[in-house]
């Protein structure tokens, strides 16, 4: 009980007893002797007619101190944290009340809160026999302001029952009577915290692997070689990072075990996919595939975890998902184990997680998540069983969360995944005793909360940077109103957010106009200028290697393209945090004659204080495009780019490099578009900051040229 007070209005019941006895005591009809006389036969003989004339009994005194107390667990609490409430209510004599609830609410700055999914403002608390005492949960919603709240416990009471004077007043008579209702009132303050995300340097750009280890590889100049021809791509997109799936459940060959519930093939390649990064001055991170497994189908040869299960929607009848339950606290341990031993390797400079949410199903959460949220049941739902529980779930999640229906009910729902896939990052966190960055991949649609995914709460948890999917979007306006709804959701400096789009032909919805690799450079682009209101994100991710090697998801474009897409994003995103010593701007024609020679140039501004040193203007090689009088790149130097050299630029200077090109041919199926990339190189040197001297030396600018 941190605040207690009484509030009174109107008029009593006990109020109008006390007016009763003084009238009674005020009538006088008999003399002083014959009332003297009849209290003397009374003292006489009260033992014989006791039960005749039973007096009235005298009000016990009170001997408890006040009828409402209210606490929670904890003085601070976190964004994602659901606060549990404990209201007790006593009589005069301390013992518990359980016939009515009291009225609960939470006030910020004087004002009643209301709770996730507009659900009266009142927290819904429920009597707990074994605590004696009415208990419930108040969840603070999404991205609520941080600060003191106070949460209220009110409850109706006869003040004629207890002692303070202050709630009582004298009448003519000396009689102590109270007037109007009463209102017990208890108050327990605590804090909201917002975690501050953690420190990082901006112009992180990311090139992921998400597929399995394997021996050869294909790199971007087409040549096939070993495992190393990987970080040829990553070389290729100037990225500075590679992030690689290291921990997957994948049961396709030998069977998994609780003791070994990870395929060993991608944890036995990370140490030297790590030092292999090392050796070429990029950092390395390694990534656990969380809460799904693989094959989708079945459970078959997996570890023996409690999977989510999902429900017919005709029959009731369950079924395991391919997702483990977020309530399994074995996954808990196991994906601990495996930032454990990242923290552990000298190879591995950040850790991650992808899949860090629940999917369709989830319905063995049930019973929790309805006795932990203020959601509205039926009438009957203590008699129903387990089977008809989880329809009525199915029912109001998947048909009625709709704005016709019940949306607030799937709010909660998205609300309270998202504070337990929290809860659980916490957890992985603290029980690893990681230090080196983290990062989460999450959903962008909604960012993130209709799968249970939220980047304050991810945040608050203790996690260094959320990474955005932009990738399977079905198209540009979903995309639009998916960068709109984020910008809306998140201020600059709120969490370190690093989004990036996907390699996939058919997720650009194959589009020639503009040509799908150029979309992936906008969109990425879009997020990193619009995700945060007041800002931009702190760098992106390209996603992934596999996908630019294997012809399967390009479409009508080289794998070359899509990566320098990427790259070109890259160079945006750094141009934006002033990361480089030079700034570099392409001017093109949108059109040129096919076969024709044209001219680009490419405009360099020195933006230190000191000469860039070295520079070099390379012309990518993309399919349709030929360079005219460059020079020829020597055997095994850089990409084999021919090249132009540009001399010297001082401070503050700026130069125009031209390059002459030509489309060599049409080609319909691309509509006649050609990519002009051209790649900008410099010495190293050591200028000052805002500058990262330890990024790699290299800005890709690009344009698609249509032939006509």
């Amino acid at each position: 009980m941190r605040g207690q007070r009484i509030r009174t209005s109107g008029v009593s019941p006990a109020g109008q007893r006390h007016r009763v006895q003084a009238q009674r005591r005020s009538l006088c009809c008999c003399s002083g002797m014959l009332i003297l006389s009849l209290i003397v036969v009374l003292i006489a003989f009260r033992g014989a007619i006791g039960g005749i004339f039973a007096r009235e009994p005298a009000e016990p005194e009170p001997v408890a101190q006040f009828p409402v107390t209210i606490q929670t667990e904890r003085t601070e609490y976190l964004r994602y944290d659901l606060i549990p409430v404990t209201v007790r209510v006593v009589d005069a004599q301390g013992n518990p009340k359980s016939d009515a609830p009291p009225t609960v609410v939470v006030r910020h700055n004087g004002e009643i809160v209301e709770t996730i999914g507009h659900y009266p403002d009142h927290v819904r608390v429920s009597w707990d026999a074994d605590q004696k005492a009415w208990v419930g949960h108040w969840p603070p919603g999404w991205n609520p302001p941080p600060g003191t709240y106070e949460i209220e416990a009110k409850m109706q009471i006869d003040p004629a029952e207890w002692s303070w004077q202050d709630a009582r007043r004298k009448d003519e008579e000396g009689e102590i009577e109270p007037e109007g209702e009463a209102w017990a009132v208890a108050v327990a303050p605590f804090e909201l915290q917002a975690r501050q995300p953690a420190e990082m340097a901006p112009g992180l750009c990311v090139a992921t692997w998400e597929f399995d280890f394997k021996d050869r590889f294909v790199g971007p100049n087409g040549e096939q070689g070993d495992w190393r021809k990987l970080f040829d791509w990553v070389e290729y997109t100037g990225a500075d990072t590679i992030w690689f799936r290291g921990a997957v459940t994948e049961a396709a060959g030998a069977p998994l075990t609780l003791e070994q519930p990870f395929k060993p093939i991608n944890l036995e390649a990370i140490p030297r996919l790590g030092a292999e990064a090392h050796a070429r001055g990029l950092k390395f991170g390694a990534w656990a595939v969380a809460y799904s497994t693989y094959p989708k189908q079945n459970t078959d040869k997996k570890p023996d975890y409690d999977f989510a299960l999902d429900v017919s929607r005709s029959t009731g009848a369950t079924s395991e998902h391919n997702f483990i339950s977020l309530l399994d606290e074995r996954r808990v341990n196991h994906l601990a184990e495996f930032f454990k031993q990242m923290e552990a390797s000298e190879h591995v400079d950040m850790v991650g997680l992808d899949y860090m949410r629940s999917d369709r199903g989830g319905y063995e959460m049930t019973d929790r998540f309805t006795s932990e949220m203020p959601v509205e049941l039926p009438d009957n739902w203590s008699n129903m069983d387990q089977s008809q529980r989880r329809r009525f779930m199915v029912r109001k999640i998947e048909e009625e969360w709709r704005a016709s229906g019940d949306p607030d009910f799937y709010e909660c729902w998205n609300w309270w995944r998202a504070h337990l896939g929290a809860g659980i990052a916490r957890r992985i966190l603290e029980k690893s005793g990681v230090t080196k960055p983290t990062w989460i991949f999450v959903l962008s649609w909604l960012h993130g909360i209709q799968h249970g995914q939220d980047p304050m709460m991810f945040t608050d948890a203790g996690v260094t940077m959320l990474a955005p999917m932009l990738y399977q979007v079905p198209d540009r306006g979903h995309f639009d109103t998916l960068t709109k709804a984020w910008n809306e959701y998140l201020d600059e400096g709120q969490a370190n957010i690093i989004p990036g789009d996907q390699v996939d032909f058919y997720w650009h919805q194959k589009t020639l106009n503009p040509p799908a690799p150029a979309e992936l450079y906008d969109r990425t682009v879009t997020a990193h200028n619009k995700f945060l209101e007041g800002g931009h994100t702190q760098g992106a991710f390209w996603h992934d290697i596999n996908r630019a090697a294997s012809p399967g998801n390009l479409g009508p474009y080289s794998g070359r393209e899509w990566a320098l897409a990427g790259a070109a994003a890259f160079s945006t995103v750094r141009d934006s945090w002033k990361v480089y010593p030079l700034s570099a701007r392409l001017e093109a024609p949108e059109t040129a004659a096919i076969a024709s020679q044209f001219t680009v140039k490419v405009k360099l501004t020195n933006v230190t204080n000191q000469p860039v040193k070295g520079v070099r203007v390379s012309l990518c090689d993309t399919p349709r495009l030929v360079g005219v009088g460059l020079t020829e790149a020597p055997e095994g130097q850089g990409f084999g780019e021919p090249f132009t050299t540009v001399d010297d630029i001082a401070a503050g200077a700026s130069v125009e490099v031209p390059v002459t090109v030509r489309i060599a041919q049409a080609d319909g199926s691309r509509g006649n578009q050609a990519m002009v990339a051209l790649r900008v190189t410099w010495a190293e040197g050591e200028f000052a900051e805002p500058v990262r001297n330890d990024l790699p030396r290299t800005i890709v600018v690009m344009q698609y040229v249509r032939g006509r």
